[in-house]
């Protein structure tokens, strides 16, 4: 239902032996192996989430601008504009949270922790934006013409894939803390 390009699949290997002249020579173990490939995906994800999260804020303020209900549009509505500033500050929060992580991995300084924490972010982030852009459509809000459930449905496999809200979560809280709170 969502992001149709998103492959999943089981890869299982029962006693398999590679020899050392086809191993990648970089590849020391899996743990070291996975951390990079989840620092470079992770940061993509986040980016990929904020940027959904603007589409469907802008989709929301053209809908509401256009829409006219009771001879005004839309947007003139107290709640209305309420819904469109927050969705305006999430898609801010986001993008800033992009900026600075992309920033700290240039200069070397970003750690998997801090990554997985903006990655819970921003997807979280593009849940609520895309929620309450459908919300300000009314019943539009779920025709696909109008963004925001396409929205909803493809933020629904970002928040999952490249570890769950929740394991992202643990990951930031166990390198906050130093302990590890994942069983």
């Amino acid at each position: 239902m969502s992001l149709r390009a998103v492959q999943n699949a089981d890869i299982i290997l029962n006693d398999y032996f590679v020899p050392d002249d086809e191993r990648f020579e970089l590849a020391k173990d899996f743990a070291s192996g996975t951390k990079e490939v989840l620092q470079h995906s992770r940061i993509f994800v986040a980016w990929i989430a904020a940027g959904m999260a603007a589409g469907a804020c802008e989709a929301a303020f053209k809908y509401t601008m256009q829409r006219v209900q009771f001879g005004k549009p839309v947007a003139a509505k107290q709640l209305v504009q309420a819904q469109l500033v927050k969705c305006v500050q999430l898609v801010e929060q986001s993008l800033l949270l992009c900026m600075q992580i992309s920033r700290m991995y240039d200069r070397g300084e970003v750690t998997i922790g801090r990554i997985a924490m903006v990655k819970a972010a921003c997807t979280a982030n593009c849940r609520e934006v895309a929620a309450m852009s459908r919300n300000v459509m009314g019943g539009n809000g779920i025709l696909l013409q109008n963004q925001a459930i396409k929205t909803l449905m493809d933020i629904e496999a970002i928040h999952t894939y490249e570890g769950s809200h929740e394991i992202n979560t643990l990951v930031a809280g166990r390198e906050m803390t130093g302990i590890s709170a994942i069983r």
